[in-house]
């Protein structure tokens, strides 16, 4: 699978009685990510977050378009290719527990009880995630393993696409490099976008990296 963003554009605009001015956060991306793992760095503000849901058919564009294989997909089309890691927790029922809220997801995602649950173990383990933590309420988990439910729900699905918005968000050390393997396996037969705040973890997960400034994608990082 292919994944190519042809000239987007996402305008915010201004608060309502704010004075200010609308916020441009992509302004005309284009990239291409391919079987294998790329990343993309970039300051706060720089659009990373926009174009990962844009791309994860989380946004939709003002303008351009996102090709899957080249041809044109539509939000709900990229909801069903790409499994999505967003930088935060927001997206999760706070009164379930995490192993509830990932049978949920799963089953929107098209995956029986069983499947969903074997993968959870599987990952939790990998991820260093106890198994009594499965069983606690998603509030009542730290940040670093709210992070770590976030990753099993995304790499659950095996999706031809994946998105990880600042991954490495809130894991310890074991943690991280267990990703790091976890991404690298993911890269074989999925197009794997990242971001991070951290260039070394960057660039140890990512065989190219992308700049980002200004809504833009700038060039290609050494």
């Amino acid at each position: 699978m292919e994944i190519a963003a042809r000239g987007l554009v996402k305008v915010f605009p201004a608060p309502a009685l704010s004075g200010g001015v609308p916020l441009a956060a992509l302004d005309g991306v284009c990239l291409e990510a391919r079987p294998g793992v790329a990343g993309v760095e970039g300051p706060n503000g720089s659009g990373k977050t926009t174009l990962l849901k844009a791309l994860a058919g989380v946004l939709e564009a003002d303008a351009g378009e996102v090709l899957a294989d080249g041809i044109p997909a539509g939000a709900g089309r990229l909801r069903e290719l790409a499994a999505y890691c967003p930088a935060n927790p927001r997206s999760f029922y706070f009164r379930l527990s995490a192993a509830e809220n990932l049978r949920f997801f799963g089953a929107l995602a098209g995956l029986d009880a069983g499947t969903a649950a074997a993968r959870a173990a599987g990952l939790a383990e990998r991820l260093g995630l106890q198994a009594a933590e499965l069983s606690r309420r998603f509030d009542r988990l730290s940040e670093g393993n709210m992070q770590k439910i976030s990753l099993i729900r995304a790499f659950s699905r095996r999706a031809q696409v994946l998105l990880l918005d600042e991954p490495f968000r809130g894991l310890d050390a074991a943690s991280a490099e267990s990703l790091l393997g976890l991404i690298e396996e993911a890269g074989r037969y999925s197009a794997v976008l990242l971001s991070s705040h951290s260039p070394q973890l960057l660039r140890r997960a990512a065989g190219r990296v992308l700049t980002m400034r200004g809504g833009r994608v700038t060039g290609e990082a050494a």
